[in-house]
């Protein structure tokens, strides 16, 4: 048992009536109990955080005393019984589980373990991931680009994405629309837990990514969904090397990574949650997409008055990544649903 709080550890019983005066008897502080036995009539001084000294059951706050003498002191005001400390067992009993498997651990957890003696802890292995940007337009983020060429933003999005799920990125670089090229670093990358690709897996004469696969032996299940961003999304594996090939625009690559890649990530890690977690919030504007296809919608989110309030962001586009970056929120419009009307309720995902 310990205190809470500055003040006097004291019996209840002894403040009826109050004020009443008390001997004190010790002082109790952090890491040096007072060796007493506070009896009827008594109390100690003691500290935040300090054992609680035989036989008083309450503390009365030092702003609700006042100082009589070295070796007493008035207390001003009565407390209850356990008011002020913290009974053994009251955060967790022992044998009590305090953190369950598949928990991905946080701060708290962190003191959590070190309070209760836990210097090592067994956890999941990081998959490990490795990332290939594709197409001759791109040039690396410290050259300048020619007016045909653009930076290569897709390997530093996507590797922040599998740090951020929990993962270990290996960036294999830029591979061109080549396919000895391709066949080296798609080897390379079958190496790794997953392998990522962005670019090169529409139906365009230099989207060669789906043949290299189909030549290292990678069983697709499948190559496109009915969802925008992200259509031409490829999912497949070699052995137990789980394979995707994600659209090279930006956002698509983006929003395809948040809906597949990094639940199969938690899944690997064995977490407890591993789907993406769903909100609803009130539309303040419409909210239009293809019916024939599932829409996530880069929007700004907003908390007022116990509600989510949502509206779409201003974007141009699979490629804008100025807008999304602008944006805080992906609205999910199902399939077949067209446009959502201000004032509906709609479904979304926080971008964090």
């Amino acid at each position: 048992d310990k205190a809470i709080r500055d003040g006097f550890a004291v019996r209840v019983e002894d403040l009826d009536p109050i004020p009443v005066v008390l001997s004190v008897v010790g002082e109790s502080r952090a890491g040096l109990a007072a060796d007493v036995i506070v009896e009827r009539g008594q109390c100690c001084e003691i500290m935040t955080g300090a054992p609680l000294p035989a036989g008083s059951n309450a503390v009365v706050m030092v702003e609700n005393t006042e100082r009589v003498s070295p070796n007493s002191v008035r207390i001003l005001r009565g407390v209850r019984e356990n008011e002020g400390l913290l009974r053994r067992g009251a955060e967790a009993r022992q044998g009590e589980l305090i953190l369950r498997s598949g928990r991905r651990i946080g701060l708290a957890d962190l003191g959590l373990l070190a309070g209760n003696g836990k210097s090592t802890v067994l956890v999941s292995a990081k998959p490990s991931v490795a990332v290939i940007a594709t197409g001759d337009e791109l040039v690396e983020v410290e050259e300048t680009p020619k007016p045909d060429q653009i930076r290569n933003s897709n390997s530093y999005t996507i590797c922040a994405q599998v740090e951020e799920a929990g993962a270990r990125p290996a960036a294999l670089g830029i591979a061109r629309d080549d396919l000895d090229d391709l066949r080296r670093k798609i080897c390379q990358g079958l190496e790794e837990d997953i392998l990522i690709v962005s670019g090169g897996v529409s139906v365009g004469k230099y989207d060669l990514v789906e043949k290299v696969f189909a030549e290292f032996g990678v069983e697709v299940l499948f190559d496109k969904i009915a969802m925008k961003p992200g259509k031409p999304t490829v999912f497949g594996h070699r052995g137990q090397t789980y394979v995707f090939g994600l659209p090279g625009n930006p956002i698509s690559t983006m929003v395809a990574f948040h809906m597949f890649v990094r639940p199969l990530i938690l899944f690997l890690l064995k977490a407890e949650n591993t789907a993406p977690k769903v909100l609803e919030a009130k539309l303040e504007a419409p909210a239009k997409c293809d019916p024939e296809r599932a829409a996530l919608v880069p929007a700004l989110v907003r908390f007022d008055g116990g509600q989510y309030w949502i509206r779409p962001a201003p974007w141009k586009g699979s490629s804008d990544l100025v807008g999304l970056s602008r944006a805080n929120a992906l609205i999910m419009i199902p399939r077949r649903s067209g446009t959502l009307e201000s004032g509906q309720n709609a479904q979304f995902l926080l971008m964090e």
